[in-house]
């Protein structure tokens, strides 16, 4: 199959898979409160299986891919050398990620408004090993706290005031939530073979759906209304087929400006791909002390999937 024709399909999959994801649970569980907590249970398992695929997708799929767009750029520039420019391209896109972050979250603590600064972590109750409460963790205004220590790769949000907001707010919000899904799609996006289109796929479309239900679970917690749950999950679905675009928009450029763009963005979707693995999925789901063993067999079945994948020949 022709791998523009894959890519778009992929767009439409994605974006068809966090729609659902995110307006699913609004329906569903809005005003049960048995169901919420069992969903929370299912997609704590389900973000440790998640957690796997991302890391065999950094380290099996997208690592070798960049390595190889650096010998391509090297040789034809003619250049030698022994410096691991890829992985260290990678933790350049590890650390960007890491400031954005923590930039969103220092400007929120100080302008407070409807996101919830701490990651609203689908599976985890109380019974976390954390000693200390986090400084963003929001008080709830008033609402019931039966989430007060969840937190997750999903930013939550005090979807009340969702509808109230000015466009320039939803915006901030929007972003909040989907910072790390553009370079994803431009992971995507950049791909030159279809087996490695279809193995980061995988990896991307169990992970953004995941964070699609967490989104989802959270609007349904907060009683959101239809329109402004599906206006939320409109913007936040299109940002992988946006990375997905530009990703394909560099690549078909074949020229060296657009190889050296495709090693440098790969490397730092990669990163990315770290961040999310380590920092948003693994430390949050393990920091909770229920069911902790058979999130170890859902972590390891996910590295398994995909790597194996990637072992076969497509």
């Amino acid at each position: 199959m022709n791998i523009l024709i894959i890519k778009l399909l992929c767009m439409v999959v994605v974006f068809t898979l966090m729609m659902l994801g995110s307006l699913l649970p609004v329906r569903i569980i809005q005003a049960d409160q048995e169901k919420l907590q069992k969903s929370k249970k299912l997609l704590s398992i389900c973000s440790s299986f998640g957690g796997g695929i991302f890391l065999a997708t950094c380290f099996n799929a997208l690592l070798p891919v960049v390595r190889e767009k650096v010998q391509e750029v090297l040789l034809v520039g003619k250049i030698s050398t022994d410096y691991p420019l890829s992985e260290t391209t990678m933790m350049v896109g590890f650390f960007l990620t890491i400031f954005i972050e923590q930039l969103i979250l220092t400007f929120r603590k100080e302008k407070p408004s409807f996101i919830d600064l701490e990651m609203f972590n689908a599976g985890s109750e109380g019974g976390s090993d954390s000693e200390y409460e986090s400084p963003f963790i929001s008080s709830g205004r008033g609402q019931p706290n039966y989430s007060h220590r969840s937190h997750s790769h999903c930013h939550s949000l005090n979807v009340s005031e969702v509808p109230h907001s000015s466009p320039l707010r939803l915006i901030c919000l929007v972003f909040a939530l989907s910072a790390h899904s553009v370079f994803e799609g431009l992971a995507l996006g950049l791909q030159e073979k279809a087996a490695k289109v279809i193995n980061l796929f995988i990896g991307v479309a169990v992970h953004e759906t995941l964070v699609a239900v967490a989104l989802g679970v959270s609007m349904a917690k907060g009683a959101l209304p239809m329109k402004d749950a599906l206006k939320l999950a409109l913007m936040v679905s299109a940002m992988i087929p946006t990375g997905i675009g530009i990703g394909m928009g560099i690549q078909s450029a074949n020229s060296l400006g657009s190889q050296i763009a495709s090693f440098l963005l790969q490397g730092f979707a990669a990163g990315t791909f770290l961040f999310v693995t380590f920092f948003e999925i693994l430390v949050k789901e393990f920091e909770d002390k229920h069911d902790r063993l058979l999130k170890v067999l859902s972590l390891v079945m996910g590295y398994g999937l995909l790597a194996g994948l990637v072992f076969l020949k497509w």
